[in-house]
């Protein structure tokens, strides 16, 4: 070997390993980037997740509270129905109920809505809603009553009483302060630095706990005009939390005021249809979590993986050419798309792994009387039809659709995403436009195409099952006269 052709090689080996340090230069800066992102949005995700979770947990934790309420007042009314509800007996009895729970002015109420409190008050209630809901044989959650004196928020909570005929002869009830939510639920959690509300599904505030010192917040009629008044909320997220909470479903939100953000979880008590939120500060919902020693763990790997790939890329510098070499293997060599073999395994693949079941298309296209065109015109403009035909598939559809030729003058085109069968339509009539447009020089006769469709998952889930039924639609189409298409009908 002669030192020109020596230096030659040194030339090329060295530009080689130069684009390799190169490579390995990017990746570090790509890996330090994705290092600090996946930091920041792995310690976002866990402490919204954690804030989700605790909503839900004390939601629960509340409801399961008013129960107990529910159940207790019903244990009172089986044991007072056994007499006189107005008996001696059962006013001490109802006197001592505020000995073992948080109720207050309870009462027992006949069927004319005459009530007798523990207080020994005596008052007719037979026009109050909750009363009215109690006899029909329901428990009630009575909307709140503010005591300004008392700076309470206070609900009644009543139940039917019923006889030993299973019949309703009253109702006992109690109010009880749900004014203050952190001395029922959410003790303890982020040390109190949270804010608890209940709210209705109109987003009308019903209670609040003390943690709650924004006074914008508390005036509005409806936390929605704080939200759209201070742009706490895009008009879109707000579109988007009315609909949910009409729905009484859960989630979260980011919220934005005065250049700080917070964390808002709701979930629905399903309880008269309120909701139960929660809000912390995204500072304290993450200053819990300790992610930086296990993301310098993170960083030494990516540092090691990085010197893995620069090795394996230098190796990979003396089997180029026989990557290249696999990579023609993949292509048709006529018309540059899929072949046959990488076609299938492609769709297959994709069929086997997908999880969505979005609506997709398996499309069989033919160039119609081919045999005759060759004859025409000749083998060369035959595979210059076949060309333009790849061209045309190619140019028409995504690059996530999978696009090849089956062999002969038979195409297949799969569209992962045909969003509505009324798309596979336009497309198939677009394809059957652009290849009767085609033009080449000496071409005796015409150029059409026939187009058979069948869609996934509605006609198979399966390459063969699809490729059989959307062959099925190609021969009706070749059988109804050809240059056009037919969709898979059961």
């Amino acid at each position: 070997m002669n030192d020109t052709k020596r230096k030659a090689i040194y030339k090329l080996s060295f530009k080689e390993y130069l684009k390799a340090m190169m490579l390995f230069i990017v990746f570090i800066m790509i890996c330090s980037i994705s290092f600090f992102f996946y930091i920041k949005k792995d310690i976002e995700n866990e402490s919204v997740n954690k804030v989700v979770v605790n909503t839900e947990k004390q939601t629960e934790s509340l409801k399961q509270y008013i129960d107990i309420q529910y159940r207790y007042l019903e244990g009172v009314g089986n044991h007072i129905s056994q007499q006189d509800l107005f008996c001696e007996d059962n006013i001490n009895l109802i006197h001592s109920i505020k000995e073992y729970t948080k109720l207050e002015n309870v009462g027992i109420i006949d069927k004319n809505g005459e009530s007798h409190y523990d207080n020994g008050a005596v008052k007719n209630v037979s026009n109050r809603e909750y009363f009215q809901e109690a006899l029909k044989g329901n428990r009630v959650l009575s909307a709140p009553l503010e005591s300004v004196i008392a700076g309470e928020t206070r609900v009644i909570i009543a139940v039917p009483i019923y006889d030993q005929q299973k019949e309703i002869v009253g109702v006992i009830g109690g109010s009880y302060d749900i004014g203050d939510l952190n001395k029922i639920v959410f003790r303890g959690i982020y040390d109190g630095k949270g804010s608890a509300f209940l709210v209705s599904k109109e987003g009308q505030l019903i209670t609040y706990d003390n943690a709650v010192k924004n006074k914008d917040f508390l005036a509005p009629e409806s936390i929605f005009s704080y939200f759209a008044e201070y742009n706490v909320l895009s008009p879109d997220d707000l579109q988007s939390l009315k609909q949910k909470w009409i729905k009484q479903e859960n989630g979260y939100m980011t919220l934005n005021h005065n250049n700080k953000t917070s964390y808002m979880a709701y979930y629905p008590l399903k309880i008269n249809d309120w909701i139960m939120c929660y809000n912390i500060d995204t500072d304290v919902a993450q200053e819990s979590y300790t992610f930086i020693i296990y993301a310098e763990y993170l960083l030494f790997a990516l540092f090691v993986f990085a010197l893995v790939i620069l090795l394996f890329t230098i190796y990979k510098v003396n089997n180029k050419h026989q990557k290249r070499l696999l990579e023609f293997a993949r292509i048709d060599a006529l018309t540059g798309i899929k072949n046959k073999e990488t076609l299938q395994n492609e769709i297959s693949t994709y069929l086997k792994n997908d999880s969505s079941q979005q609506l997709g298309a398996l499309f069989m296209i033919d160039v119609d009387n081919f045999k005759t065109v060759n004859d025409l015109n000749g083998h060369v403009i035959g595979d210059e039809v076949l060309k333009n035909f790849g061209s045309i598939l190619k140019e028409s559809f995504t690059i996530e659709d999978i696009v090849g030729r089956a062999g002969g003058d038979e195409f297949i085109v799969f569209v992962k995403d045909i969003q509505e069968h009324g798309n596979a339509i336009n497309k198939a009539q677009e394809i059957c436009q652009k290849i009767r447009n085609i033009e080449i020089d000496n071409f005796k006769g015409t150029i059409s195409c026939s187009i058979g469709i069948a869609f996934y998952p509605e006609h198979g889930t399966t390459f063969k099952d699809l490729y059989n039924l959307a062959d099925q639609a190609l021969y009706q189409t070749k059988n109804q006269g050809r240059n056009g298409y037919t969709c898979y009908t059961k």
